[in-house]
């Protein structure tokens, strides 16, 4: 939290708690201005199990809070409809450090550790079977101050966000594991020396993969630790002068292609914050994408000013060969070998040569006779010979590569590229001949077909035959099999069978299929067949009827809160196939709202109880109403032939408002310190079946008073209990003569869909007793005689509220009564105010008492009469 902000909060008071919520939020701050940058990864380990990875790249360079959080916790959200789906903690896994790709350039301000969180989850995927997808996302609060490219970075946020698809899909989970990002950036830039590096990843599906520069996300808030919420997501404000396509400025700005390659040519130093978009595409469809936020220092100190190696090529007998005008071209016989020279190196440094494809995707690796080299002392040219494969990657036309050399200088390897041009003849070869097995095929269950094939090569390659159904890892799955009977030179025969018998090969969801054959040889450069020859398969299983459910009730109904909802569900099938039954809450856990169904089967015919206790305290009637089970049956036939019947059944739930409950209102009372006080506090609740329950409202807010008490109770439709309190001379500041204390009391009902309260405050006048002091008038005469009438002298728990002690007031408490005859003798004396004197001790006659408070005494006659 930035200076300004606290500064706002002592302004609105609360010196205190706002001083502590400032440093509290510096605090957390200071370790969010660690994180460097990070993403989220979404893996699938099986159908329903699932890692959630959080990683976070850190500046180990600072001093202060060097230990990462021991947890994180994300937040899955539907892109439907924004709604959070579920949360998850993911502990502290490891920490590793992130090395440059130069250890000898390394600087001790830039120090990055990659830390990552972990936490292997169960999802059940049908949960969560969205068409849209789902997005899981982490927030933190605040980016490094040194930032100079974000407006207030101190006070700006980071989001990580990964975009996943369904985990359900097509009636089956979905197998799809996010992209996994390389090592981040670990090198620093230097102004005015071309920066560039493999900002790639891969992706465990073989998914592809597109990259782009998007703006970096905010937090939703500036706490330290906020909660994620869900789209729109906020974008940093960039500040003055930079945007999206001016991240980092230079000549070029920072750019990243679409493979992932990102450059920049950086003309001013600073801290620079940019963020990549990872997509991931399957079969020309997008189903997600990673978001990576990462800093880039660029530099001015230290930088030495670029000297990039030189090449240059050199063929045998061409003198006159310029590489960006000329082809060269090599025919099948010739030596294909020329000279690579490499100039302005220096002694001590390392040389190292690649070969990069331009126009194709082949590796390159035997090109060169060396690709690296140590430059001794003397030495100012490195000839390095290059040798242009036989095999031609490209062989009806031009391949283009770029033979690049590059120096190990800091912060990254400078260099230089020779582009070539190249057309080599590749050896010659003909495609395999392949005898005709027609167009396809379509035989019964159970049935085998065999088919016969010869193929041959005129080359007299050595042959093999490759088998491929598109979608099917393993073409024996479906009874297919390939078995050569001769193989030579040249020549290949052999025969093609199909074993359609469903009870021991899977048709159930894949009855006609294309199947390609492709005889392939084996050419001395390996040159793919591509005459693949493609059958169209079928296979006709057994007939089979459908099962039928029957539902003992109307298929949609309207229910109410205490209903309960119970009938047969029947499953038939007329070829007396095994039947299995099943129920599928539609968009929410049935077992979650009390609903009971066990899944069944028989042959034949099977039977099962639904049954529904609607209890509105287990839903959410906010947002649902109406609840929809899907019946589902489902037989067991010979090829296990996907069969079913399917019935929704409908419940409309009617559930009225609910109203909330009523307190009685009482008036504001004035209380004596140390006099009993007791009052009733009753609630009462209208709606028929409601219970009312009532208690204090803030009891942390109440008086300190040991006395005070108010039981919590419940009743049925109507709840009264009673307030007792005797006011304590604490409850009155030094030397006040009253106090004032409000008391708030609740009432709530138990109803749905939302439970009602009702809230009633009671003020309070505490009163000191003084004036009691002056109504005191002791009776002045008993008779203990033991006739049961007024047999003993006591000033407690009189019918006659003035013949009573006054009660100890906050400066005049009860000290003793003292009862002496004419005489002056003592004969009766007691220091507690329920005494009581049964006169036995004395005869009939007058005494004299004198009752002593702190402050006030009392004196009077008393008459004994036997």
């Amino acid at each position: 939290m930035g200076q300004k902000q606290c500064s706002m909060g002592l302004k609105l008071g609360m010196k205190k708690f706002s001083l502590f919520i400032c440093a509290l939020m510096f605090f957390f701050g200071l370790e969010a201005f660690h994180i460097v940058g990070g993403e989220i990864e979404f893996i699938t380990i099986e159908p329903g199990v699932y890692r959630i990875n959080l990683i976070q790249y850190r500046d180990e360079a600072q001093q202060q809070n060097t230990e990462p959080d021991p947890s994180v916790t994300v937040y899955i959200y539907s892109n439907k409809d924004n709604r959070l789906v579920s949360t998850h903690l993911l502990p502290l896994s490891s920490v590793s450090e992130v090395f440059y790709t130069n250890p000898e350039c390394s600087i001790e301000e830039l120090q990055t550790s990659r830390v990552v969180y972990t936490s292997v989850v169960e999802l059940e995927p049908s949960g969560y079977a969205d068409t849209k997808g789902y997005y899981v996302e982490w927030e933190r609060c605040c980016r490094n101050l040194d930032i100079v490219n974000v407006e207030n970075p101190g006070q700006t946020g980071m989001k990580y966000v990964v975009e996943i698809p369904p985990l359900w899909k097509n009636g089956k989970p979905f197998i799809n594991s996010s992209p996994v990002l390389l090592k981040p950036l670990s090198d620093y830039a230097c102004i005015n020396q071309l920066y560039y590096t493999n900002f790639t990843g891969t992706d465990p599906d073989g998914d592809s993969l597109v990259y782009r520069l998007v703006t970096p996300l905010n937090s939703s808030s500036a706490d330290a630790l906020p909660i994620p919420q869900s789209k729109p997501h906020i974008p940093v404000y960039w500040a003055e002068g930079f945007s999206l396509e001016n991240t980092v400025p230079g000549s070029p700005p920072l750019r990243i292609t679409s493979k992932g390659l990102l450059t920049v040519n950086p003309k001013t130093k600073g801290l620079y914050v940019f963020s990549v978009l990872v997509e991931e595409w399957r079969d020309q469809v997008k189903i997600g994408e990673v978001q990576r936020d990462f800093q880039m220092l660029v530099r001015e100190e230290g930088c030495d000013p670029p000297d990039p190696p030189e090449v240059g090529i050199q063929i045998p007998g061409n003198d006159s060969f310029d590489p960006e005008v000329d082809v060269l071209t090599y025919a099948l016989e010739d030596d294909k070998c020329f000279d690579f020279i490499i100039t302005n190196i220096s002694a001590g440094e390392q040389i190292t040569l690649r070969a990069v494809p331009v126009n194709f995707d082949e590796e390159l690796d035997d090109l060169f006779s060396i690709t690296q080299s140590f430059i001794n002392p003397g030495q100012d040219t490195l000839v390095v010979q290059v040798c242009a494969p036989g095999c031609p990657p490209i062989r009806d036309g031009p391949f283009i590569i770029d033979l690049i050399a590059s120096d190990d200088a800091c912060p990254l390897p400078q260099m230089d590229t020779a582009r070539l041009t190249i057309v080599v003849e590749p050896p010659p070869n003909q495609f395999p001949d392949f005898t005709s097995l027609g167009s396809g095929y379509t035989i019964n269950e159970n049935e085998v077909l065999t088919l016969g094939f010869t193929a041959t090569d005129a080359d007299n390659d050595s042959l093999e035959m490759i088998m491929y159904v598109p979608g099917i890892e393993d073409p024996s799955e479906l009874g297919l099999f390939v078995e050569v009977t001769r193989s030579e030179n040249g020549l290949m025969e052999g025969t093609l069978t199909w074993d359609t018998n469903c009870q021991i090969y899977d048709f159930s969801s894949l009855k006609n299929f294309q199947l390609a054959l492709l005889p392939e040889d084996f050419d001395i450069c390996e040159v793919e067949n591509p005459n693949v020859v493609w059958l169209n398969m079928g296979v006709i299983l057994p007939p089979n009827t459908s099962p039928e459910v029957t539902l003992a009730s109307d298929h949609v109904i309207t229910a109410r809160d205490g209903d309960v909802i119970s009938f047969d569900v029947l499953a038939t099938d007329l070829d007396q196939d095994t039947v299995n039954l099943s129920l599928q809450p539609l968009g929410f856990q049935g077992s979650g709202i009390g609903v009971s169904f066990e899944e069944a089967s028989g042959v034949g015919s099977v039977n099962s109880l639904f049954q529904w206790e609607v209890d509105c305290s287990l839903l959410d009637l906010a947002e649902k109403r109406t609840y929809e089970f899907l019946f589902i049956a489902e037989d067991e036939d010979r090829c296990d032939e996907v069969n079913q019947d399917t019935v929704v059944f409908t419940v409309n739930l009617d559930i009225p408002e609910n109203n909330r409950p009523e307190m009685r209102e009482y008036a504001d009372t004035v209380l004596k310190i140390n006099v009993p006080f007791e009052m009733d506090i009753s609630a009462f609740d209208l709606d028929a079946g409601d219970s009312v329950t009532i208690e204090f409202l803030n009891p942390s807010r109440l008086p300190r008073s040991e006395s005070l008490f108010f039981e919590r109770k419940t009743g049925l439709g109507e709840v009264t209990s009673t307030l007792y309190w005797t006011p304590e001379c604490s409850l009155l500041d030094l030397g006040e003569e009253s106090g004032f204390f409000e008391i708030s009391f609740l009432a709530y009902d138990d109803a749905c869909p939302v439970q009602k309260q009702y809230t009633m405050s009671i003020t309070f006048e505490v009163r000191e007793t003084q004036e009691l002091f002056l109504g005191f008038e002791p009776p002045n005469v008993f008779t203990p005689n033991g006739d049961g009438h007024n047999d003993t002298y006591t000033l407690t728990n009189l019918t006659q509220p003035r013949q009573n002690l006054p009660p100890d007031n906050c400066d005049d408490a009860f000290q003793y009564i003292s009862i002496h005859d004419r005489s002056g003798t003592s004969v009766f004396r007691s220091e507690q105010r329920d005494f009581v004197w049964d006169g036995k001790n004395v005869p009939s006659g007058v005494y004299y008492y004198v009752i002593k408070y702190d402050q006030t005494q009392y004196k009077g006659f008393l008459q004994v009469l036997k």
